[in-house]
Formats: C-alpha cells, sequence, structure tokens
C-alpha cells in the first residue's frame, strides 16, 4: 500500500506489536485483534469499509511497518512475523 520512505505509521498511544495477538489459523490463514487493526485505520485515515473488502494491502502495510519498528526498538521477535518473512521451503 505505501512504497513512501517517509510514512509514518500511527498507532494508539501505548499499543505493543503483541497487541495484535498475531497467529496462525489451521488453512494457514493469519488471523489477529481486528479490533485493534479498525483502530489503526481510523488514527490513520483509512476508509475501514473499504479496508474490510480489501484488508491485504493495509493489513501488509500495518504488519511490515509496525514490525520493522519494533525490531529496531529492540522488540522481541514474534514467531508468525518470522515465519512470514522466511523464504518458502523447498518441497
Amino acid at each position: 500500500m505505501q512504497s513512501d520512505p517517509n510514512f509514518q505509521l500511527r498507532l494508539p498511544e501505548g499499543a505493543q506489536f503483541a497487541d495484535l495477538q498475531l497467529r496462525r489459523c489451521d488453512n494457514e490463514a493469519i488471523d489477529m485483534d481486528m479490533d485493534l487493526v479498525e483502530c489503526i485505520c481510523k488514527l490513520n485515515q483509512w476508509d475501514v469499509a473499504k479496508v474490510c473488502e480489501n484488508p491485504g494491502p493495509v493489513i501488509s502495510t500495518i504488519l511490515s511497518v509496525w514490525y520493522k519498528t519494533h525490531l529496531a526498538g529492540g522488540g522481541t521477535p514474534d514467531a508468525v512475523m518470522e515465519s512470514l518473512r522466511a523464504p518458502p521451503a523447498l518441497q
């Protein structure tokens, strides 16, 4: 969604990356606290209805930007995010 290196993701005050409660579902999909995602969308003035119609780009932006900031600030690596960053295993 955003390729601007100066992009600043607005987050709820006091929110931590772990608050997303990122987890894998049985079908390898990713689940997270969508109430927090909705709050982030509102803070960044993104149309929540449009985001819900096509969540992929916005969710990817939130996860990648926030996780990068989280790690840069000394945050603990998240197992789900690390699995997404890892190259796919050869079969």
